[in-house]
């Protein structure tokens, strides 16, 4: 509580008025969810012909053409999932679980922590025992795997993967009485679980094996999941994210399927209004969700998506009595929501592109917990991987992964079409996303990207991290300088406060502070103290230029101003000046620069590190250096070697000494996981104004040190 209220009080210092609206907002939601004390009472059995009836909404209107000995490209691969899960496997975060045919719903399976059959209201999920993590339980009962087995009935049209739906609904009911649980504790989980539900009941009753019992259970039970997700919508006035989303897009789902009743008929209403109003509220001009993070952005992409073509199939069944055609999807979307949304939905499948481009796997920008809302291929490929696909098959663009059975699979699953392929990925160049802080810079070898933008809504963010102005890019398509993802919430406290903090990201932390304050019981709090914003972006023949600035460190008696100038030359020479300017000249301050480092590349020392004069006779190219730079910069301090790139760091105006270490680091390429990495560490001591200059230049192009120089 003690966090919680200083968290608040720093808030209020800065947007009062905001801060009032956001406490009212969660006690209004808190108070009136207790109001609700029979949500299980009178629920209505729609029964298997009306499940038929509203399968068209839910599956693509291609289903003719899925006759039994007529393979589909990827039919091996999503039968061979299936099969997996008829032997009692989850996949859960990419990998395969074993957990039997009967699941236990409440119990973390890593730690072994089982968390009570309570009352949801008292429930405190995220204060569990070191080591457990309600994700775990509740990625399970979001019943992914149900799409596999669906999808595997109406390809194959046999029965067997229909029963084994049946039996988890049944013991998942029964083991889950509303409302007590885990599994009611958060109305987005239930949203969640509900779309899948209905999703996997439209595949079994196109491949008719939706059972009169099944049909009646699964009814009964989706319509208490409206209920209750009607009653407890994350709603806030300041402060709504992807949650919110959520449910919305399952209340549409839930009043799409129960629209003969009269509160089926008001979740549809509401759901379509509400999706239209959230995305204007959760993303900027630019497309890019609020959240600050890429991975939260493709969730949130795949939910404002999926909301849209039920929207778009539901006004075509109305309109024509058929499905709308795949052929116009986006017409068809733009119809059924708004030339605005639509427009919108396009720039967040634009900045998916941008995250993927020129690179072999695309950076992590904040929190990303895999999250996805219909992975009907499963969760092994990254979300934004996938959602680039489905943009461009939506726009009518080659896939860049051709021959991916998992993508051809996303993509037939929700548009109808295997996507075309193209062997020669699309180019893009170096591109800005300024509303939204997000900066993608490229020349013929080198793509990275650079954070300096808002947290959140007006400040309020759940899952942006310290990573104001700090970079990170590839060389050749592969990784060099990343950023750290996130391995875990709940689990760890300590680690998950770690990959957030400042020194987790390739920037420069001040006095030993963050940039940003967080409370570390707060796991889904940060108050935007870096203020950050861009002063100029330039792109040209030349090559791209970016400067922008962060006032985090102002709060400090120091009283500094972190500025960072990024310049990359069309051959391909990164450089990077940072400048330090303290308000207490007299005062001397430690700054300290993190640069981590992809998996496998080790950073080594260049020859004559322990002799810096050594270095006269190969000084820093003076074509590197911004124009006005101090002269010192011509004499680099330290070279290292970065796999194929040596990085030398030059000390300008007002920097005391410096020191460059290597040091060990980690990490998650996804959630759940963690990596060995290295970390390069870089210290320096500073009064007043202070300069410094790191150059990333290609072992093989020029100006770079001769491989043969590199101490052994």
């Amino acid at each position: 509580m003690n966090d919680l209220l200083s968290y608040l009080s720093a808030q209020a210092r800065t947007q009062p008025v905001s801060t009032v609206r956001f406490v009212a907002g969660e006690l209004w939601r808190r108070g009136r969810a207790r109001l609700h004390h029979d949500l299980d009472r009178g629920l209505p059995d729609i029964g298997r012909e009306a499940f038929a009836a509203a399968a068209p909404l839910f599956l693509p209107p291609v289903l003719p053409t899925l006759r039994p000995g007529v393979p589909v490209p990827w039919m091996e691969q999503s039968l061979a999932r299936a099969e997996r899960i008829l032997r009692g496997e989850v996949e859960v975060f990419g990998s395969w679980v074993p957990l039997g045919l009967e699941p236990s719903w409440h119990q973390d399976w890593q730690s072994g922590h089982r968390w009570p059959l309570a009352p949801a209201g008292r429930l405190r999920v995220l204060d569990a025992p070191r080591g457990a993590d309600v994700k775990r339980p509740w990625e399970v009962a979001r019943f992914h795997h149900a799409l596999a087995l669906g999808a595997a009935a109406l390809l194959s049209r046999q029965p067997r993967f229909a029963q084994t739906f049946r039996a988890q609904v049944q013991n998942w009911i029964a083991q889950n009485p509303w409302p007590r649980g885990i599994h009611w504790a958060m109305p987005m989980e239930a949203g969640l679980r509900a779309m899948n539900w209905i999703q996997a009941a439209a595949f079994f009753s196109a491949a008719g094996h939706l059972d009169a019992p099944l049909a009646r259970d699964i009814s009964r039970s989706l319509f208490l999941h409206g209920r209750h997700i009607w009653a407890h919508r994350e709603w806030n006035p300041v402060a709504r994210a992807n949650h919110y989303v959520a449910c919305v897009v399952a209340l549409l789902w839930l009043g799409a399927l129960f629209e003969n009743t009269v509160e089926g008929r008001e979740w549809l209403e509401f759901g379509r209004r509400e999706l239209l109003r959230e995305m204007e509220s959760q993303t900027a001009t630019d497309g890019v969700a609020h959240e600050g993070s890429s991975g939260y952005h493709a969730f949130v992409t795949e939910l404002f998506f999926t909301g849209a073509l039920l929207l778009a199939r539901c006004d075509a069944l109305v309109r024509r009595g058929a499905a709308a055609s795949n052929g116009h999807l986006g017409a068809a979307i733009e119809r059924a929501t708004s030339p605005h949304f639509a427009a919108r939905l396009l720039r967040m499948f634009g900045f998916l592109s941008a995250l993927c481009a020129g690179r072999d796997s695309p950076p992590i920008w904040g929190d990303s917990d895999d999250g996805r809302a219909l992975p009907f291929a499963g969760t092994s490929a990254p979300p934004v991987i996938v959602l680039r696909a489905i943009g461009d098959a939506l726009a009518g663009r080659p896939c860049a992964d051709q021959g991916d059975a998992a993508l051809a699979a996303e993509v037939y699953w929700r548009l109808g079409r295997v996507p075309e392929t193209n062997p020669s990925p699309v180019s893009h160049g170096s591109e800005a996303f300024p509303e939204s802080g997000f900066y993608f810079f490229s020349s013929p070898r080198i793509r990275g990207s650079l954070r300096c933008g808002p947290l959140g809504v007006g400040g309020w963010s759940n899952h942006a991290h310290n990573d104001q102005l700090s970079f990170e890019f590839a060389v050749d398509g592969r990784a060099i300088l990343v950023d750290p993802g996130l391995p875990c919430y709940s689990e760890d406290r300590d680690i998950r406060n770690r990959f957030r903090s400042t020194r987790a990201h390739n920037t420069v932390e001040v006095a030993g502070a963050e940039q940003n304050r967080f409370w570390p019981a707060l796991l889904f709090r940060i108050v935007d103290d870096t203020r950050s914003r861009s002063e100029n972006w330039h792109v040209d023949a030349a090559g791209t230029r970016f400067s922008g600035l962060h006032c985090g460190y102002l709060r400090l008696p120091h009283r500094v101003l972190v500025r960072r100038e990024l310049h990359l030359t069309s051959e391909c020479v990164l450089t990077i000046r940072d400048t330090l300017e303290s308000g207490e000249p007299a005062s001397l301050a430690q700054a300290r620069w993190f640069f981590h480092l992809a998996p496998g590349i080790t950073p080594e020392p260049v020859m004559g590190a322990s002799n810096p004069e050594t270095w006269d006779a190969m000084p820093l190219p003076m074509g590197l250096l911004p124009p006005t730079s101090c002269p010192e910069f011509a004499r680099p301090s330290a070279r290292w070697r970065l796999g194929p790139v040596i990085l030398s760091v030059c000390c300008g105006c007002g920097v005391e000494t410096v020191t460059v270490r290597s040091a060990a680091g980690a990490i998650a390429p996804r959630f759940g996981q963690k990596v060995p990495a290295s970390v390069l560490e870089i210290t320096s001591s500073f009064s007043g104004r202070a300069e410094i200059l790191f150059a990333f230049v290609l072992t093989d192009s020029p100006g770079a040190a001769s491989p043969g120089r590199e101490h052994s």
